[in-house]
């Protein structure tokens, strides 16, 4: 196919963004990043140097964060429900000179320059020369992670060459299998590291991308009819949320044409998992373990139906290494820290952090912290965080590993596991449901499904059951107790 800037597997006529009723082709996409690039580089940005993004608008930060990156310079996305006090924080951290938003309420002053979308943003575009960009994105987003540690991390990368940046582009569009003709949904909000990257290398491979304002599950499964998607991202919350509608809502779309359903960030309920296999076509759906800082495996369908819970291999050349206590290789099936060894991955750095990055990074693998165990076949299971490890009585019990047990019960949708303080033990195991839509949870009954299926020093001592469990503003659960009224 003849190709048109960095889109080369794309026609110049073909669909680069839809969203809201708006098309957007591939030469009028590429036309407008060539102006925003020259509007970039008159105001003395150069390669290296940081934007920041704030919008609900899905197109606009698309169009934003893979044209600055196109000619080297970094955007910051800023999730627009962040409160304000939250905005202007990221804001400073990051050092942004320049920001693109869609009001300048709240906005810090010391900014160089605002710039806000509609009238302002479309005449920096028609007074700017257009630029030469890049074929391909020379970087990626400085993402902020969620932060449920202390205050959120930046992950910096620094800007490729092109030709890295090509080498990149190229193995992410081979490994997903991504080609000219996908029709990618976006679901999630861009302003997360793992819909960005799907929807910005969906591009790269001439692909379409389709972009929902915000998750509706019945939208979704419209839109997935609509658009005869192909491809999409979710999170298991997504996956909840489309099930509890039931089975009238699932056959009243075609679905057929979906053939790579990828899902990450938290973990899945083995209810919910065998459920999206059994209702998107066979071999589509697929699960990866990563994180801002990258991604380290995945597993497929049939890989997950006989190693149920695993979030899969690491891929070609790269491998996991657990590592205990002392820093040495755990044997297999023994829990410790996951490290990650890719000679291909993107070193990042956190930004202006050295202790922190000094930390992740080891003999070439990086770790953010999270625990697991691989099998003999060297499957990873994932068990929870070193942060979020309760100590109880001297032992150590994983969360995770117990808001598995409860998440099998029927009638719970999700659940979250917590120590709270106990004058004889330190600490002492504590829990928080939701139930599924309908179903009536007693937490005795909990209580005693998991004395059925845990030792007894893993058990929680008590369960909450909530509407609603705290997360972050990134939408990742909290380990704490939520607001429940009665509870002490």
């Amino acid at each position: 196919m003849s190709g048109i800037g960095g889109y080369a597997r794309a026609t110049p006529d073909s669909t680069a963004i839809v969203s809201m009723g708006r098309w957007l082709t591939f030469a009028e996409l590429d036309e407008r990043q060539r102006h925003l690039a020259g509007a970039l580089r008159s105001g003395g940005l150069e390669p290296g140097d940081l934007i920041a993004v704030r919008t609900k608008d899905p197109a606009a930060l698309l169009e934003v964060t893979t044209g600055s990156l196109r000619a080297g310079v970094i955007p910051v996305p800023i999730n627009p429900l962040l409160t304000e006090h939250e905005a202007r924080w990221l804001l400073e951290d990051s050092g942004a000179g320049w920001l693109f938003t869609d009001a300048t309420d709240g906005v810090t002053p010391t900014l160089e320059q605002i710039v806000t979308f509609g009238d302002a943003y479309e005449r920096l575009l028609a007074e700017a020369e257009p630029a030469d960009l890049c074929d391909h994105v020379r970087g990626r987003p400085m993402h902020y992670t969620s932060g449920t540690t202390g205050t959120p991390k930046g992950v910096w990368v620094r800007p490729y060459a092109e030709r890295r940046a090509a080498q990149i582009a190229a193995d992410f569009i081979k490994l997903w299998g991504l080609t000219d003709e996908d029709i990618h949904l976006v679901c999630s909000p861009l302003a997360h590291s793992a819909p960005h990257r799907y929807a910005m290398r969906t591009l790269e491979a001439g692909g379409t991308v389709a972009l929902q304002s915000r998750f509706d599950a019945a939208e979704t499964l419209a839109a997935i009819d609509l658009f005869n998607a192909t491809t999409t991202f979710m999170v298991p919350t997504h996956l909840e949320r489309i099930f509890a509608l039931g089975e009238r809502a699932l056959l009243r779309h075609d679905l057929s044409s979906m053939r790579l359903l990828i899902h990450a960030g938290a973990p899945v309920r083995h209810a919910t998992k065998r459920k999206a296999i059994d209702t998107f076509p066979p071999g589509s759906v697929w699960e990866f373990y990563g994180s801002t800082e990258g991604q380290a495996t995945r597993i497929s369908s049939g890989e997950w139906m006989q190693k149920a819970g695993s979030v899969g291999r690491a891929r070609k050349g790269a491998e996991i290494v657990i590592r205990d206590e002392r820093g040495e290789r755990a044997p297999v099936g023994e829990i410790g820290t996951v490290w990650v060894k890719d000679p291909k991955i993107e070193r990042f750095q956190y930004w202006r952090d050295k202790a922190k990055t000094s930390r992740a990074w080891k003999a070439g693998a990086f770790t953010v912290g999270d625990l697991g165990y691989l099998d003999e076949d060297g499957y990873l299971f994932l068990t929870g965080r070193i942060h979020d490890t309760i100590i109880t009585g001297g032992v150590n019990v994983y969360p995770q590993e117990v808001e598995a047990v409860l998440q099998e019960h029927p009638d719970v949708a999700e659940a979250v596991v917590y120590g709270v303080a106990n004058e004889e033990w330190g600490q002492e195991v504590e829990a928080a449901v939701v139930a599924v839509t309908g179903a009536a949870v007693e937490a005795e009954a909990l209580i005693d499904w998991t004395r059925e299926r845990l030792a007894s020093f893993k058990r929680p001592r008590r369960v909450l059951v909530t509407d609603a469990l705290s997360r972050t503003a990134t939408g990742k659960l909290k380990r704490e107790r939520p607001e429940v009224p009665g509870a002490e």
